[in-house]
């Protein structure tokens, strides 16, 4: 019997999250996975099953996500693209597609990601942004709000930052970096790390804005990581404001899968 050949690509996306009950594929709710995973099905006319770089909380958006795939077939990247893309909702969008070998894995090869938190901070709406940042209408100290999510930066525990689950998980967490980015009444905290936890940046993103409001100084929040309790910290921030920006697999900080290592690369042959 003669061995099928298997292909293996990598592919960038981003989406708007409105509409679905996150990334991770599910049995009684429509998840991006699923929506991507039946048109390449289509397109392939073969189930495909894909893995994401992470996973993404309903409601939550993502500029750069990656997903990885095999197939038994082959298709030219740019007439793969087109054809998925006039496929898929407009809500969902392909914007490159890689060959990889079969040891790259979206999840597993990934150095690190990057969530990015949107704020408006103005004391009128603006209604363009309306469930894409979190309108904020009294003035943020943008000096005072760095100093406090300076404090996350490092090795922490992050159990009083994540949702509590029934099964134990280890809640020890680098973060590589917190940045403040501002530009007038935008302003964005973006948050690059290794992993994250359940709900983690919305979390810390919430504790922030309630130190704030509240007053205190910006070293509270080491006494909230030293508690231990989900109910010291503040609340969570609304998913809507939240994107996943950009998956790592470098130390060159090159995003997606143009930042994806020459060992995991592949060359087909016409």
């Amino acid at each position: 019997m003669q061995q099928q050949n298997i292909y293996y690509k990598a592919c960038l996306c981003s989406y708007c999250g409105d509409n679905y009950n996150g990334w991770q594929r599910q049995k009684n709710a429509v998840g991006i996975q699923n929506v991507i995973e039946n048109v390449l099905s289509k397109v392939y006319d073969d189930k495909i099953l894909i893995a994401g770089s992470g996973r993404t909380d309903t409601g939550v958006h993502a500029l750069g996500q990656v997903f990885n795939y095999s197939a038994e077939k082959y298709f030219d990247n740019n007439t793969l693209m087109r054809a998925l893309n006039s496929l898929l909702p407009p809500d969902i969008a392909v914007y490159e597609i890689i060959d990889v070998t079969k040891e790259f894995h979206s999840g597993k090869s990934i150095k690190s990601k990057t969530y990015e938190y949107k704020i408006i901070n103005c004391p009128i709406h603006n209604p363009f942004m309306i469930n894409r940042a979190l309108w904020i209408r009294n003035h943020i100290d943008r000096n005072y709000l760095s100093d406090i999510l300076s404090y996350f930066q490092g090795t922490h525990d992050f159990e009083s930052f994540c949702v509590k689950k029934t099964k134990k998980e280890n809640t020890i967490r680098t973060i590589n970096y917190v940045r403040l980015v501002e530009d007038n009444e935008n302003i964005s905290i973006l948050i690059n790390a290794s992993g994250f936890l359940h709900n983690m940046v919305r979390i810390i993103t919430g504790s922030a804005l309630k130190i704030i409001k509240d007053k205190l100084p910006p070293e509270k929040v080491l006494e909230i990581m030293e508690a231990h309790d989900r109910r010291k910290a503040g609340p969570t921030a609304p998913p809507y404001a939240l994107y996943q920006k950009e998956a790592l697999y470098n130390n060159q900080n090159i995003a997606g899968i143009k930042g994806i290592p020459e060992k995991y690369l592949l060359k087909i042959e016409k």
